[in-house]
């Protein structure tokens, strides 16, 4: 059934956490060592490939938040614990 003439669509696939931590090693290392080494033809890509490490952590810190996020978005907390019953023990009539 469509909604509003458009059709119903699942959510997007969520990154896990380590995936997060991945991204951002991937964005660091990729601009820290290898933007400077790419030999552009443009100067205006070659001074942006030039400046690229001192955007590295600023670009790799949202991804390490990220991931730090969703590490613990599954976290429930100690009170909430209490009062989920176990699966294996049987529940009491009443």
């Amino acid at each position: 059934m469509t909604r509003k003439g458009f059709a119903c669509h699942s959510p997007p696939l969520r990154l896990p956490w380590w995936g997060s931590a991945l991204l951002a090693i991937f964005f660091y290392v990729g601009l820290k060592y290898g933007a400077p080494e790419l030999h552009l033809t443009n100067p205006t890509l070659q001074q942006l490939a030039q400046a690229a490490p001192t955007f590295a952590p600023i670009l790799a810190i949202p991804w390490l938040l990220l991931a730090g996020k969703q590490l613990y978005d599954k976290d429930i907390p100690e009170e909430e614990k209490k009062t989920i019953p176990a699966k294996d023990q049987e529940r009491p009539e009443e």
